[in-house]
């Protein structure tokens, strides 16, 4: 598995970021997985994701090839979890990687990345909610242990609840 670093993403990052979400839209697009639009997620969100703090990239070899938001903050559609945890639990948002490398394990290794960040920050879980069509996703959450914990629907249709212990 390559070797993926995480970092609070900074301004100078956006155009990167902004690009790997574009072409991983348009990639999946191809592929027939049509969990992201013009409409979400937007430069705006992002752009506010980054002034919140919570946006970050990985990193491969200096190049930032995948995104990821983490905060406390959810849908209210999460109350349909039938969590395990208690928490404190930080929640993953928009993880989106580059499809350039996609299926060499930056995606693993991303959120890899991100537990050992929220274990560093004293969170007992991670919850996240995967589009219920995109197999390769769906995958890599089940590889790494994360539990289906419940279901979702918003615009784009079904989404699965997840949760990981990190204890």
């Amino acid at each position: 598995m390559p070797n993926i670093s995480m970092r609070l993403a900074q301004s100078e990052d956006m155009q990167s970021v902004y690009a790997i979400f574009s072409d991983a839209i348009a990639d999946m697009n191809v592929r027939g997985i049509h969990q992201w639009d013009e409409i979400y997620p937007t430069p705006a969100i992002l752009n506010s994701d980054l002034a919140k703090g919570q946006l970050y990239v990985g990193e491969s070899e200096a190049d930032v090839v995948g995104v990821v938001v983490l905060s406390e903050e959810c849908d209210p559609q999460y109350s349909n979890g039938k969590w395990l945890g208690v928490g404190p639990f930080v929640i993953v948002h928009r993880l989106c990687i580059s499809p350039d490398v996609q299926g060499t394990g930056i995606g693993r290794g991303l959120m890899i990345a991100v537990e050992a960040w929220a274990k560093a920050h004293e969170y007992t879980e991670v919850r996240l909610d995967a589009f219920s069509l995109n197999p390769q996703a769906l995958r890599m959450y089940d590889r790494l242990g994360y539990v289906k914990r419940g279901e979702a629907n918003w615009r784009k249709g079904l989404f699965f609840l997840m949760e990981k212990s990190l204890v």
